[in-house]
C-alpha cells in the first residue's frame, strides 16, 4: 500500500520527492503498477516517447538526477552520506561544469496532465515561472500543468476521503516542514489549493523536529556529559557513567572524545571538508551526518521501531542476553553470581540509555507539536475534525516517535478527522492523477 492510514494496518517504505505525470490516451493506471519513483514515470510513456532522439553533442554528457533524500532507515556510520569524523570521502572532483544535453520540446502531446512536485517551490510566482517552462517542454497548456512544492504530494490521498476540507501535510525528516492544503471540488482537475505554510528555513533558522535537531541534540548532551566530568571540583557526588546510548554516538561518529564533536560541527575536523568542496557541500555532508545520529537515537527510544535490516548495531545486551539461562543454578559459583550482577548492572545502563534516549525525542517533538498547531491557524476555517493529518518524511515512519506528536496534539484537544502516513509520495501523487477528471 502506498500509504498507511492508522485506522489501518498497511505499511510502506518512505519515499517523499517526485515527478507525477499521467499519459494521454492511457487508461488511469491502478494503484496496484504505482510503486516507485521510476514506475511513476516511465511505466506511463508512451512509445512515441522512446523514439524521441538527442541532438549532437561535442562532448559526453552524464544524466543529472535528483539527490536521494536521506532515509534514516538506510543510513549507516560507515554510509558515504555519513561519514564519521576524521574519516574522508573522496568523490571525483573537476573545474570544468559537466556538459548538459537539452532534450527537444515535444512536437505532440504526450501528457494528458503532468503534477511536478519539487523542492524549492515556495509561491505562486515559482509555480507560474516554472509551469511555463514546463508547458514549452511537454506541448502542454498551463490548465494542464500543476507546480508545487513536493510536500504537496502528501494530500494526494484526501481526493478520496469524504468529509476532508484542508489536509495538514507534515514532514519530518533531514529537516521539518508543514503547509495547509485546501481540497476543493473533486469533479475536474487536481482539486489541491495552499492556503498556508510554516518553516522549511533551514537548518541554521528552524528544522526543530527534524533527524538533524536530534543529532543536535545528541550532541549537546554528550558535551554537556564531558563538562560535568571536567567539573568534579565544584561537585560532592561523581559524575554519572557514559551510557551505552552515549557510547554508541561517539562510535557512531568515529571518536571516543566528546569534545571532537565540536570540530565535527563546526567542520573543522579532519575529513569534514575536503579541499575541492564549496561550502555547501560541506555543509550538506556534515548535516547529513549529524541526521544519521537521530538513527542511533532512536535505536535507545524505541527499540521496537528498529528492524534487524535497518543496518543499526545490535542493541546492547541483546547478543548475549540468553547467557545466564545456560547456568546450573544448583552449582552457581561466584563467577556466575558476579556474571549475573554484571547483567543487572548492564540492565540498569540500558534502561537509563532508554530514558535519556526518550527525553531527547521528547524535546525534538515538542517543536513539531506546536508546529503542526499553526497551522490550524484560529481553527475557524481549519476545523481539526474536517482535516486529515498527513504525514511524511524518515522520522515519521518510526510509531514511537509518531505517537509523541499525536499524544501531544490529544493533549491540547486536537483531534484530526483522519491521520495518514504517506510513505510512497510519488505513487500518491500518480494515483491522484488517476482518480480526478479532465476538461
Amino acid at each position: 500500500m502506498p500509504f498507511i492510514d492508522l485506522s489501518d494496518s498497511s505499511r510502506s517504505s518512505p519515499q517523499l520527492q517526485a515527478v507525477s505525470m499521467l499519459t494521454r490516451d492511457q487508461p488511469p493506471t491502478p494503484p496496484s503498477s504505482v510503486g516507485s519513483k521510476s514506475t511513476t514515470i516511465h511505466h506511463h510513456l508512451p512509445s512515441v516517447v522512446n523514439q524521441l532522439t538527442l541532438p549532437p553533442s561535442s562532448s559526453p554528457s552524464t544524466s543529472h538526477l535528483s539527490p536521494t533524500p536521506i532515509s534514516l532507515t538506510h543510513l549507516s556510520p560507515h554510509s558515504t552520506s555519513a561519514t564519521p569524523a576524521g574519516k574522508s570521502i573522496s568523490t571525483p572532483h573537476t573545474n570544468n561544469p559537466t556538459p548538459r544535453m537539452r532534450l527537444p520540446p515535444l512536437n505532440v502531446p504526450v501528457f494528458q496532465y503532468a503534477w511536478l512536485a519539487l523542492a524549492g517551490i515556495s509561491c505562486k510566482a515559482d509555480e507560474e515561472a516554472f509551469g511555463k517552462v514546463v508547458c514549452g517542454a511537454l506541448g502542454l497548456d498551463m490548465e494542464r500543468v500543476k507546480v508545487t512544492n513536493d510536500v504537496n504530494l502528501l494530500a494526494a490521498p484526501a481526493i478520496d476521503l469524504p468529509g476532508i476540507d484542508h489536509v495538514i501535510a507534515l514532514v519530518a525528516g533531514t529537516g521539518t516542514v508543514g503547509r495547509v492544503i485546501k481540497v476543493g471540488d473533486k469533479k475536474r482537475g487536481l482539486p489541491l489549493e495552499d492556503v498556508a505554510m510554516s518553516r522549511g528555513w533551514g537548518y541554521l533558522l528552524c528544522d526543530e523536529g527534524s533527524a538533524f535537531w536530534i543529532g543536535r541534540l545528541a550532541i549537546r548532551a554528550l558535551l554537556s556529559l564531558s563538562d560535568r566530568h571536567a567539573s568534579s571540583g565544584i561537585y560532592s557526588t561523581p559524575p554519572p557513567p557514559f551510557l551505552p546510548l552515549h557510547n554508541d554516538l561517539l562510535a557512531y561518529f568515529g571518536t571516543s572524545n566528546p569534545l571532537d564533536l565540536i570540530n565535527v560541527a563546526s567542520l573543522t575536523a579532519s575529513g569534514m571538508a575536503e579541499p575541492t568542496e564549496s561550502v555547501g557541500e560541506a555543509t550538506s555532508r556534515r548535516n547529513a551526518l549529524l541526521a544519521g545520529a537521530a538513527r542511533v537515537v532512536f535505536k535507545h527510544a524505541f527499540p521496537g521501531d528498529v528492524s534487524p535490516r535497518s543496518g543499526l548495531p545490535t542493541p546492547p545486551g541483546s547478543a548475549d542476553g540468553g547467557a545466564a539461562a545456560d547456568m546450573d543454578s544448583d552449582h552457581e559459583s561466584a563467577s556466575s553470581r558476579e556474571q549475573q550482577e554484571d547483567l543487572k548492572h548492564d540492565d540498569a545502563l540500558d534502561h537509563a540509555s532508554h530514558l535519556e534516549a526518550l527525553g531527547l525525542a521528547r524535546q525534538a517533538a515538542a517543536p513539531l507539536i506546536w508546529l503542526t498547531l499553526s497551522l490550524l491557524g484560529d481553527r475557524t476555517i481549519v476545523k481539526p475534525e474536517r482535516s486529515a493529518l498527513t504525514l511524511g518524511g524518515g522520522l515519521m515512519m518510526s510509531e514511537g516517535y509518531r505517537e509523541m506528536l499525536l499524544d501531544g496534539l490529544k493533549k491540547e484537544g486536537v483531534n484530526f478527522g483522519r491521520v495518514i502516513v504517506v510513505g510512497d509520495a510519488a505513487g500518491e501523487g500518480a494515483q491522484a492523477l488517476g482518480r480526478v477528471e479532465f476538461e
